[in-house]
């Protein structure tokens, strides 16, 4: 947030704006950040690839073409929304036990609010069931939607990405 309010102050709003300086002056305004600024707006990004990774969540999102008001239509972009992650979901072999909801509002400002259960969940009513829960609340009079968003996190298992376990030729260790 500090640095968004310095780079606003300073009439830096885009990739281009910060592009128009030089290293030396991003340096000067950012400290040693600034190097990495003057690279990455160029393209450069020397740090390592890490195929690798744990899945922390999975999740999906969409804005809307017209920003809604009625909540039937938020149910049912929801439901759209909800069976993308539980395909995600399915295709990983995960479930959640924290279901996350994202609101952006038609003014751009964002919430979020989530849910954490016991159980873990991964099913497509349940995951639909506890984001209509949580945004019925989040709906404000007479502000629009342009953005809902579910992520389902909090695993309990670390998960690598990068490959099935099939795919290495071992034995599990533990039955699912």
């Amino acid at each position: 947030k500090v640095t968004a309010e310095k780079m606003k102050r300073m009439n830096l709003f885009t990739g281009a704006d910060l592009k128009k300086l030089t290293e030396q002056e991003l340096v000067n305004h950012f400290g040693k950040v600034g190097h990495f600024y003057y690279g990455i707006v160029r393209g450069i990004d020397n740090r390592s690839v890490e195929p690798e990774r744990e899945t922390k969540s999975v999740g999906a999102e969409d804005t809307f073409l017209h920003d809604l008001s009625d909540i039937n239509d938020m149910y049912e972009e929801l439901g759209h929304i909800a069976q993308t992650v539980c395909n995600r979901l399915k295709k990983y072999n995960l479930k959640g036990r924290t279901v996350t909801l994202k609101v952006k509002y038609s003014d751009f400002k964002q919430i979020t609010r989530s849910q954490s259960l016991i159980n873990p969940i991964s099913d497509l009513d349940d995951v639909l069931s506890i984001a209509k829960h949580l945004l019925t609340p989040s709906i404000v009079e007479g502000k629009k939607v342009r953005l809902l968003g579910v992520t389902l996190s909090n695993f309990g298992e670390k998960l690598i990405t990068h490959k099935k376990q099939e795919d290495y030729g071992q034995l599990r260790l533990f039955e699912d």
